[in-house]
């Protein structure tokens, strides 16, 4: 570690902050992670001065940067891992900036492409490959249902604390009647859906490019990925993934023209998924200002994007990305496990060699695991026997 550098703070330690310290880590980066659950299990990392916090959005979490930034020298570079603490830095920027350093696009953008219904309009108006859709904010858009063609996937236009608690991250319909009864259900809660036609394929269908927007008219740092599983399968986040070089040629420079189309600087990610009917590459969402879940899968094949993005911002240039065998991550044991058994038949296109590394195992550093895996095959074990 350097001392004399700037430390790096990282806001929001679950599995996302997690990978961003371990690859922070590998570049002596001096590191802080900041959470406001520091007895969660990715806060037993052994990588950075822990640091609570009172939220991860809003006033109190403004008041709390501003508090840290006070007590560092030189100026610290700002990570952060969830979209509600994207928009509350956004729409504080001007107050933190002078204190962090860090990168995001124009407000209007940020607002964009953090909601779904904002990212389908921008992608339609500039003509990328989308699936036809429609916004669903009141009960007069539910209209709109009988258009489109089932079945469907329908999703929350963003995410919230009472949203997460009574919902699944995405739903499967296969009529219009099934999509209203459900967007009746979440409307209370959540007054911003999106139904979108359902793209054909498994989970190891699901593509994506993580990239990284430096600014000053030089290039970002791509990584393309594919996942191998999802947990739960169909509808959740990432339980295994690895590179998809084969991909990049397409993927990466589609990428890049869109970000660039609405002047992106810092991260920037996309989701894509490839339609088993016809073979062609359509858009599923963006990630804009934060890094993306799956961060660690390209640190571990040799593009180390944290480790740029914080050398870009303290005005250092990045080593070159270096060649390095394929390497799979996987999200969780426990998920991974169960996705490969509720899908056997999905995920076998990396050599069947390739290692996998653990987002919360790791030798150098264990507690995550050891904190994270026995409380939760407990946990699955009382729900068993209760049922």
């Amino acid at each position: 570690m350097n001392p004399s550098r700037p430390v790096a703070v990282v806001v929001g330690v679950e599995i996302n902050g997690l990978g961003l310290l371990r690859s922070l880590a590998l570049g002596g980066v001096p590191l802080i992670a900041a959470d406001p659950d520091p007895r969660q299990p990715t806060m037993r990392t052994r990588h950075g001065r822990k640091i609570r916090l009172r939220a991860l959005s809003g006033p109190e979490l403004v008041d709390d940067l501003l508090a840290l930034a006070r007590t560092l020298d030189p100026r610290p570079v700002l990570f952060v891992t969830r979209d509600e603490t994207v928009a509350t830095v956004s729409a504080h920027r001007e107050a933190l900036a002078g204190h962090y350093r860090f990168q995001l696009p124009a407000p209007d953008i940020a607002t964009a492409l953090n909601t779904k219904a904002g990212f389908q309009a921008l992608a339609a108006r500039g003509g990328f490959p989308i699936p036809p859709g429609a916004h669903i904010a009141r009960e007069a858009d539910l209209l709109k249902l009988a258009d489109l063609p089932y079945p469907c996937a329908l999703k929350p236009g963003e995410r919230n604390a009472a949203y997460d608690r009574r919902f699944a991250k995405a739903y499967r319909v296969e009529s219009a009647a099934e999509a209203g009864r459900l967007c009746r259900r979440i409307l209370p809660v959540m007054p911003d859906l999106l139904v979108q036609e359902w793209i054909e394929g498994g989970d190891d269908a699901i593509y994506f490019v993580l990239q990284y927007h430096p600014g000053g008219g030089r290039p970002p740092l791509s990584f393309t990925g594919r996942k191998t599983h999802a947990w739960p399968v169909l509808v959740g986040p990432t339980a295994r993934c690895g590179p998809a070089p084969e991909a990049a040629p397409v993927l990466e420079p589609l990428t890049t023209r869109f970000f660039q189309d609405h002047r992106l600087q810092g991260w920037g990610a996309m989701e894509y998924k490839r339609d088993a009917r016809d073979g062609r590459w359509l858009m599923v969402e963006p990630t804009v200002g934060r890094s993306d879940m799956q961060i660690e899968v390209a640190t571990l094949n040799g593009v180390n994007l944290p480790l740029a993005a914080y050398l870009w911002l303290i005005g250092e240039e990045p080593p070159p990305p270096q060649a390095r065998p394929c390497t799979l991550w996987r999200r969780d044991w426990l998920a991974a496990t169960a996705a490969a058994r509720a899908q056997p038949e999905v995920g076998r296109w990396p050599p069947a060699d390739a290692p996998v590394v653990d987002g919360y195992w790791r030798r150098d550093d264990p507690l995550p695991a050891l904190y994270a895996y026995p409380a939760r095959a407990l946990g699955a074990l009382w729900r068993r026997l209760r049922r």
